[in-house]
């Protein structure tokens, strides 16, 4: 079999294999609420799946299949590993810099050995740098938390218990109380993405939206854009350029 087995081919006919990683509720979660160190590893896990697919066709025992297959194993355990780590510079978080370098090292070598074309190495080196930003990026942010506390869980102390809360008569005043919960609940979430996106640009500069769409993968650009806006009226951010040239970067 020739390149025409590699990557680009195979993704047509495995769009079945595209949503089986995007259709399956996986319920255990070994991350707790680090949702970043959530989203390394899923996309580690997708980039260990191409690696086996695009060396489906190359012989058994040949070294550089053994190879990219061991090394995409270790690559998924060290990312594994990161459950609690993220935030600092673990011997987990070196390693798992290191296997995504090995790896690009070995697609290269894949293409000038003829077993994957200079196309599909590209998409796949791309797939395994960009993994790496991510990982320095999430480093700085809040989403890197493994236990996120909020500053209510701080300060909130209440006084006594409600021991009987059949005494509660007025229920307009209960329902009341839920609408300002979800208020809130509404407003730590756009903070919490606010904080995400300042870490973020703080950690690489100067970053289109994209750039910073990358990094947060669990929003969509367009809602990086909106709040943008907010952040750059508040003064946090600030923006050059115009249109799909435009680069943010931290508000001095």
């Amino acid at each position: 079999m020739d390149e025409r087995k590699d990557i680009l081919r195979e993704t047509q006919k495995s769009n079945p294999l595209v949503r089986f990683f995007d259709k399956q509720t996986i319920r255990t979660n070994p991350f707790g609420g680090n949702q970043s160190a959530d989203r390394a590893y899923r996309r580690a896990e997708r980039l260990v799946a191409a690696l086996y697919l695009v060396t489906n066709h190359i012989q058994q025992g040949e070294p550089i299949k053994i190879s990219v297959r061991t090394g995409a194993l270790l690559m998924l355990e060290n990312f594994l590993a990161l459950r609690n780590e993220m935030r600092t510079d673990s011997q987990n978080v070196i390693a798992s810099r290191a296997s995504i370098r090995h790896q690009i090292s070995l697609v290269r070598t894949l293409s000038v050995a003829g077993f994957l074309s200079i196309q599909n190495a590209n998409i796949m080196i791309e797939g395994l740098d960009d993994l790496g930003a991510f990982l320095n990026a999430s480093q700085n942010s809040p989403l890197s938390d493994t236990f996120p506390l909020s500053q209510e869980s701080l300060t909130d102390i209440r006084e006594g218990h409600v021991k009987d809360t059949h005494m509660i008569k007025d229920r307009d005043i209960v329902k009341d109380m839920n609408v300002m919960s979800d208020i809130a609940s509404l407003k730590k979430g756009l903070h919490v993405r606010e904080d995400g996106i300042i870490a973020v640009l703080r950690s690489g500069g100067e970053l289109g939206i994209r750039d910073i769409a990358a990094n947060l993968p669990e929003y969509s650009e367009k809602m990086i854009q909106r709040h943008l806006v907010d952040l750059i009226e508040a003064g946090r951010v600030q923006k050059t350029g115009l249109k799909r040239w435009s680069r943010y970067s931290v508000g001095r």
